[in-house]
């Protein structure tokens, strides 16, 4: 659990294909209250009603805007280093604030005569159901939580490996093809558009285990002596004891110990 609280983990950019998605999100998520009514949420059909709706899902696009966008960058050293815990908080409190927003305004529009804790305690629910159903089905988030493709998305981000003694090491692990132990060094094999390198760094493999492997990674350990990209990979031979993987563009053959070999094949089955 720990490891994966500090996983790097990818922060969407400020580019006008990610703005125009939460500002469609509002305005969708208002089209589906019209048309839908979920939560018991009430309009009477009213055109003054339906506009008041989409106003709303205008406010609540504005709000996360500001909090997704507008705030990192003026922010930005708080952002940096950005992990799956520190983004598990960041939406929490994203929550807690859009729904206080939406709150404010719906009691405004109300005369303020519902402005409760119980009222607002309901409009986290809402927000927080509606935002779901709108954004999983009609944004098509689920594919968004594919593990190949978080897998892809974790691995564009930068890590930088430690060791005693050498300086500090940053590698983009969708680079990586495998890291290999020699004896108190490791040598990491690197594919950057086509174009083959390796650099030699001083450390144990498992001190680069501790610092790349984890549950978004694509990285894992085969071998005592090996941590492979499963995205580089394709099964070569399969025996009851030995099994062998080979680069899908080149003709390095790395063993998989026993140890590991049931989860490895697993995961050659479900990544193409």
């Amino acid at each position: 659990m720990k490891k994966l609280i500090y996983t790097p983990f990818p922060r969407p950019k400020g580019n006008i294909r990610n703005i125009l998605n939460v500002f469609l999100l509002g305005f969708i998520a208002s089209l589906f209250i019209i048309f839908f009514k979920p939560f018991g949420i009430e309009h009477n059909g009213i055109l003054y009603y339906k506009l008041i709706l989409i106003l709303m899902g205008l406010i609540f696009s504005l709000s996360i805007y500001l909090m997704e966008f507008l705030i990192p960058s003026v922010f930005k050293r708080i952002f940096l280093k950005w992990t799956f815990g520190k983004a598990i908080l960041w939406y929490t409190w994203m929550i807690l604030y859009v729904s206080a927003i939406m709150f404010t305004v719906k009691s405004f529009l109300a005369g303020f005569n519902d402005f409760t804790i119980l009222e607002y305690t309901n409009v986290i629910g809402r927000i927080s159901g509606i935002g779901l159903i709108v954004t999983f089905f009609t944004l098509g988030i689920i594919n968004y939580f594919n593990r190949q493709k978080i897998s892809l998305i974790s691995s564009r981000e930068k890590y930088q490996i430690t060791a005693p003694k050498v300086k500090p090491l940053e590698l983009n692990l969708n680079e990586v093809m495998y890291i290999m132990s020699d004896d108190n060094y490791v040598d990491i094999h690197l594919n950057s558009n086509g174009k083959r390198d390796k650099i030699i760094f001083r450390s144990s493999l498992k001190n680069i285990e501790d610092q790349i492997v984890n549950p978004l990674s694509p990285i894992y350990r085969c071998h005592r002596q090996f941590l492979i990209n499963i995205n580089f990979f394709k099964i070569k031979s399969r025996k009851a004891r030995n099994t062998l993987l080979t680069l899908k563009e080149f003709e390095d053959e790395i063993p998989v110990s026993n140890k590991y070999s049931k989860d490895i094949l697993n995961l050659m089955q479900v990544r193409p």
